[in-house]
């Protein structure tokens, strides 16, 4: 049926990102939760431990260490539900989950 690849990220890949959104915050761990977080990884989405909020580089940073980068961000903020912008926003590396993903 419909549902036969649902436990692939290709299938994950093909939802709205807002659907990802929603099963990543309100399917806690489960497998789906680590699928739509590994779909919003591949689009370029990161999720930032200490905010537990999805980022997503707006534009080119402005600046990038090995610390951080710093620049102009779209974030996901659950509590409102829906997409803000960020000026100025420092990511430290150390709240990136994943190092590997940069």
């Amino acid at each position: 049926g419909a549902m036969a690849h649902s436990d692939t990220v290709e299938f994950y890949q093909r939802l709205s990102t807002e659907t990802l959104f929603f099963i990543f915050y309100y399917l806690e761990g489960t497998k789906a939760q680590y699928l739509a977080a590994k779909a919003l990884k591949k689009q370029s989405w990161r999720f930032h431990t200490k905010y537990m909020m999805w980022f997503q580089r707006h534009e080119e940073p402005k600046t990038i260490t090995d610390e951080f980068e710093q620049g102009t961000y779209i974030y996901f903020d659950y509590e409102k539900w829906g997409q803000r912008k960020k000026e100025g926003f420092t990511f430290e590396y150390r709240y990136l989950e994943d190092r590997d993903l940069q």
